[in-house]
């Protein structure tokens, strides 16, 4: 039995390294081509490769380790019309290749000058994010319309407004959504080298059907076998609200789940801490709206010193995350956890400094503070604890880059701490990246 096991690991550990080299070997064609075709291309391609590297994964009281590989191609064109723009991303993990995804967006934008000191921009774009079977029900096509209006006041201050609309399906429908962000920001800039930026947010999110899950079974089905990831799936008409199942059954290791390893496997239908996504409070749609308050203030000291502090504020003013749990994972897309799960504040400070002419560095510190509306804390039994969740952040990161002719290096490392009310999601974890970006053709912006 045991050199049955080695064989099979063998030939997995094989299979692994055959899809790397497949995909290495297909960029190095794409790269070699784009390379050829540069002198004819009005536009910028840029080639980024990055191994990143983390202990918490799953970023919870758990904490599992885990390597993702990540490739991405962009090139932006340069038009004095339409220009088109896009990007192919790929992420391999190695333990959890079921995280594993490939992405594509493609745009079309147009620059209109208003007079010698304004212009408004515009922008369509469409993308879809593919994950592998064990997360495929995060699936999912978007389409963004991006307007910007950006104006000189005077010399040094620059007021900019900007709309961002986007609609959202996914192959697990319960997250399909419609959201709208305004932004209205002043920038000012002073002859001591100093940056003062004011900005304000309004967001505007709609989830379609989040209490509703489609099953492709009969819809008299019990709650036990809509529980369960093989009576899950997209594609059938026939659709039950979620009115029956009790959100409060719990998830961890008390109820009869595992560890958020396993958790992951039952599928996006389920949360790494093992419970559904579904609630019974919305059996129809769901709308959150938020309002945010920023500033940063930024010094130059000297010729290689930079120093900026900033800080957020953001309210709910309607609504509350619809699910029964949310999920953060490391550099993996995940649609419970974004601005508009949690209000609350952040605080940050960061140093940029040149080392020489080629070699840049940072060190930045992060502060936050979350509350999740709609979101109870749970013991690691299941049991409610009759408070919403609530987080604490501190995070500390540096980054090392070199900058050469058209190849830039870089490594960073970050050590985040959370602490929270929730013991699940009371966690510590580093994470580590390196990498180069490659500009294989740049022309002169007009």
């Amino acid at each position: 039995m045991p050199s049955n096991i080695k064989i099979i690991n063998l030939i997995d550990f094989l299979r692994k390294i055959s899809v790397v080299k497949s995909i290495v070997y297909n960029l190095a064609i794409l790269i070699f081509l784009l390379s050829l075709s540069s002198q004819s291309l009005s536009s910028t391609v840029q080639f980024s490769l990055v191994h990143n590297a983390t202990n918490n994964i799953f970023q919870s009281y758990q904490p599992f380790s885990d390597q993702i590989t990540s490739a991405n191609l962009y090139f932006g064109g340069d038009s004095d019309s339409v220009a088109l723009y896009g990007n192919l991303d790929l992420n391999y993990l190695y333990k959890y290749p079921g995280l594993s995804s490939f992405a594509g967006k493609l745009g079309a934008d147009y620059l209109l000058p208003a007079g010698q000191k304004s212009a408004f921009y515009f922008a369509l774009e469409g993308e879809a994010v593919l994950f592998r079977e064990l997360y495929n029900y995060f699936n999912h096509g978007t389409v963004r319309f991006l307007t910007n209006f950006k104006s000189y006041l005077n010399a040094s201050t620059i007021l900019r407004i900007e709309s961002q609309s986007q609609v959202k399906n996914y192959k697990y429908s319960i997250f399909d959504y419609f959201s709208e962000n305004l932004t209205l920001s002043l920038d000012s800039y002073f002859s001591t080298r100093t940056t003062i930026k004011v900005e304000t947010s309004y967001g505007y999110k709609y989830y379609f059907h989040p209490g509703v899950i489609t099953v492709t079974e009969e819809p008299a089905s019990s709650v036990e076998s809509l529980s369960s990831t093989s009576t899950l799936g997209i594609g059938s008409s026939k659709s039950t609200p979620m009115s029956t199942f009790i959100a409060s059954q719990g998830g961890g290791p008390g109820s009869g789940h595992g560890n958020p390893a396993s958790n992951y496997e039952m599928g996006g239908s389920y949360s790494i801490r093992g419970i559904p996504y579904q609630t019974v409070y919305y059996p129809g749609g769901q709308n959150i709206q938020v309002f945010s308050v920023s500033g940063l203030i930024a010094q130059g000291i000297g010729d290689h010193l930079g120093l900026s502090l900033s800080g957020l504020k953001q309210w709910y003013l309607k609504g509350e995350n619809p699910f029964a749990s949310s999920d953060e994972f490391f550099m993996v897309e995940n649609p419970t956890y974004d601005q508009f799960s949690w209000q609350g504040y952040s605080l940050r400070a960061k140093l940029t400094a040149e080392l020489s002419q080629r070699l840049h560095s940072e060190f930045q510190y992060d502060y936050f503070s979350r509350e999740f509306p709609g979101l109870t804390s749970l013991d690691l039994d299941g049991n409610s604890l009759a408070i919403t969740r609530k987080d604490r952040r501190h995070q500390f990161s540096a980054k090392l880059q070199l900058d050469l002719s058209r190849i830039s290096f870089f490594v960073n490392y970050s050590y985040l701490k959370n602490i929270s009310n929730d013991p699940w999601f009371d966690w510590n974890g580093s994470f580590i990246s390196a990498g180069l970006i490659w500009n294989l053709s740049v022309s002169q912006t007009k």
